[in-house]
C-alpha cells in the first residue's frame, strides 16, 4: 500500500506473518523518484482494541530506506506506522494493522453471559474437586504410613546408578591395545541415570512415573525389576513382580517360540514344571499357532510382543510394572491385552506405570512420581502432579519455540 504526504514522499508497508503469534512489520521509505530515504525515524505505535495507547517502538531506516520490527503478539492489537520528528515531514498515519484475534478472544466475544456463568461454575467445581482429591490423597498416605512395614510393596533408599560412556570408536582388539599403550584413548564420561532416589510404594497402590525423555524412568523400572544393580543404595521389593518392559527382551533369536517360552519364563522366575502346566494357555493367548515351532528370528515385531506379553502375564503378580506397553500386536490382540491388563490393574495388585500419555496416568494411577534428570522432583496426588508437569512441559516448549528463527512467508 502506498501513501503520499504533501512532500510527495512515499512509504510502502508490509505485514509479514511468522509462527506462533509472531509478526514482522516492514516499512520502505522513498522519495517520489524512488530514492531511499536514509536515517529517517519511523515510529510503530501499538493500541489495544479499545484504542488505548499501549507502547511504541522507534526504528531508523537503513541505507535502503528499509526498517522493520518483529513482535510477539498474544492478544488483538492495532498497530500504526508513522514517520515523524522532522520539520520536513508531517506525522503520517500510513497503515493500521489489526492482528488476528486468538481463539480465546473469539470464544469470549461470541459467548452468551449465561454460558460464561456456567463455565465459571464448572471451573470452580473443578477447583473444589481438585482440593478434595488432594486432601483425600494426603489422608490416605497418612493412613498407609501409620501401618507396619509389611504393607510396603516397593521401597528405594538413596538409590544411585551411573553409566560410563565412552566416545572412542574402537571396534577391534588391536586398536584397543595400541591406543591403551600409547595412552591416546579419550576419557570416558560418567552419566548419572538415577541420583539419590528414595520413595515408598504401598501394596495396592497404582503409581505413575512421569518425566521428560532421559529423566531416568525406564532405568528406575529396570532397577526395581532387578535388570540393573544400583551402584549404591537399597532396593526392597515385597512380592512377585511381572515386569512388562521391553517385550521380547531376553529371547534367543535362534530358538523356537516354544523354547523361548521356557527360556524367558526362567528369566522371570518360573520353574519348568509351572511352565509346562501353563504352556497351552500361553500358546492360546499368544495366537501364534503353528508358528510357535519356528525360530523367533523369523517373527515380526508384533509376534514377538504377543509371545512376550503372554509369558509375562501368565500369572497374577503382586507387582505389575509397565513401561509403555499398554497396547501391543494387531487390533484384536490389543483389545485382548488391554482387557488382560485392566483385569490385573483392577485387582488389588501394586502397579507401577511409565507412560508419556498423561491421560493414561490419570485414569490408572492415584499417585505420581515426577522424575527430572535422575532425581525426584515431586511426589503427590496424580492430577496435581500431572497438571504441574504439563504446565512445565508447555513452558519448555514455548522457550524452545522462542529460540527458533521466525520463518517468513
Amino acid at each position: 500500500m502506498d501513501n503520499k504526504n504533501e512532500n510527495s514522499n512515499k512509504i510502502k508497508t508490509q505485514l509479514i506473518p511468522s509462527i506462533h503469534n509472531t509478526v514482522s512489520l516492514q516499512a520502505h521509505l522513498t522519495t517520489k523518484d524512488g530514492e531511499p530515504i536514509v536515517g529517517e525515524e519511523v515510529v510503530y505505535k501499538l493500541y489495544s482494541i479499545d484504542k488505548s495507547f499501549l507502547t511504541q517502538y522507534s526504528r531508523i531506516t537503513n541505507e535502503e530506506g528499509l526498517v522493520h520490527l518483529t513482535l510477539n503478539i498474544k492478544h488483538k492489537v492495532y498497530i500504526e506506522i508513522c514517520y515523524e520528528g522532522s520539520e520536513k515531514y508531517e506525522s503520517n498515519n500510513v497503515m493500521t494493522f489489526r492482528t488476528k484475534p486468538s481463539d480465546d478472544e473469539k470464544n469470549v466475544k461470541t459467548k452468551h453471559p449465561l454460558q460464561v456463568q456456567r463455565e465459571e461454575k464448572l471451573e470452580q467445581k473443578k477447583i473444589e474437586e481438585k482440593k478434595k482429591n488432594l486432601l483425600d490423597f494426603q489422608q490416605k498416605q497418612k493412613d498407609l504410613e501409620s501401618v507396619d512395614e509389611d504393607n510396603i510393596a516397593i521401597e528405594l533408599k538413596n538409590v544411585n546408578l551411573s553409566f560410563t560412556i565412552g566416545s572412542d570408536k574402537i571396534d577391534n582388539l588391536k586398536e584397543y591395545v595400541i591406543r591403551t599403550i600409547k595412552r591416546t584413548k579419550e576419557k570416558k564420561t560418567i552419566f548419572k541415570a538415577t541420583d539419590d532416589v528414595s520413595f515408598k510404594i504401598y501394596k495396592g497402590e497404582k503409581v505413575g512415573l512421569i518425566g521428560f525423555n532421559g529423566a531416568g524412568k525406564s532405568t528406575l523400572l529396570k532397577i526395581i525389576s532387578g535388570v540393573y544393580t544400583p551402584d549404591d543404595g537399597e532396593v526392597i521389593v515385597n512380592g512377585k513382580i511381572a515386569p512388562l518392559l521391553s517385550l521380547g527382551a531376553g529371547f534367543d533369536k535362534n530358538y523356537t517360540g516354544r523354547e523361548n517360552i521356557f527360556l524367558n519364563g526362567a528369566i522371570l522366575g518360573y520353574n519348568e514344571e509351572f511352565l509346562n502346566s501353563k504352556y497351552d494357555e500361553i500358546l492360546e493367548f499368544s495366537e501364534l499357532g503353528q508358528f510357535i515351532n519356528l525360530p523367533v528370528k523369523n517373527y515380526s515385531s508384533g509376534m514377538l510382543s504377543k509371545l512376550g506379553f503372554s509369558i509375562a502375564t501368565i500369572v497374577e503378580p503382586d507387582i505389575l510394572i509397565l513401561d509403555e506397553v499398554l497396547g501391543v500386536g494387531d487390533v484384536n490382540f490389543k483389545r485382548k491385552s488391554r482387557e488382560k491388563l485392566n483385569s490385573l490393574i483392577e485387582s488389588n495388585i501394586t502397579v507401577l506405570l511409565v507412560s508419556h500419555t498423561i491421560s493414561e496416568i490419570r485414569n490408572i494411577c492415584e499417585k505420581a512420581i515426577w522424575l527430572e534428570n535422575g532425581k525426584i522432583r515431586e511426589i503427590g496426588e496424580v492430577n496435581d502432579i500431572c497438571d504441574k508437569y504439563l504446565e512445565e512441559a508447555k513452558k519448555v516448549s514455548d522457550d524452545k519455540t522462542k529460540k527458533l528463527k521466525p520463518k517468513r512467508f
